[in-house]
């Protein structure tokens, strides 16, 4: 894991109030992998009703920032290396 993908994945902890486990961060290539993880996870968290558009739309945010890229660039499908060219 690339600083680039250390550092979205710390914004994401720290906006959503997650702690992403190594073994996760590790094994997610794809945008909606991480939105899928954070979804379920704030499910497991008890905090529902959960918005999977906004919480896809806060992430795109983030990733946005993080990666430099434009939020057409941000589907669920984009790999963070091969497409959005994070390291």
């Amino acid at each position: 894991m690339g600083l680039d993908t250390v550092e979205l994945v710390l914004a994401v902890e720290e906006h959503f109030r997650v702690e992403i486990p190594d073994e996760v961060a590790s094994k997610t290539v794809t945008v909606g992998d991480l939105q899928l993880w954070l979804v379920n996870e704030l499910q497991r968290q008890g905090r529902v009703p959960v918005d999977v558009e906004r919480t896809f739309s806060e992430l795109r945010e983030l990733i946005c920032k993080h990666a430099g890229v434009t939020p057409d660039r941000v589907i669920a499908t984009a790999r963070f290396v091969k497409d959005l060219h994070m390291d």
